[in-house]
């Protein structure tokens, strides 16, 4: 699976739920609203990224 950007913020589709609170390890609170979440911490990422309820939504680029 391709890696974040460091710079660039990376958004997931919650598979399961429409709106919930994401409490990683170290105590940050992310939110799910309406079936996504943006993460922009390589932690979040990593953990999205890692547990099958969430998807990458495919980034799409609008020509100039």
């Amino acid at each position: 699976m391709a890696k974040a950007d460091n710079k660039s913020p990376v958004v997931f589709r919650d598979t399961e739920y429409k709106c919930r609170t994401i409490i990683l390890p170290d105590g940050t609170e992310h939110r799910v609203m309406h079936s996504h979440i943006t993460a922009a911490s390589p932690e979040l990422v990593n953990y999205l990224d890692a547990s099958s309820e969430f998807e990458r939504v495919p980034v799409t680029r609008v020509a100039a």
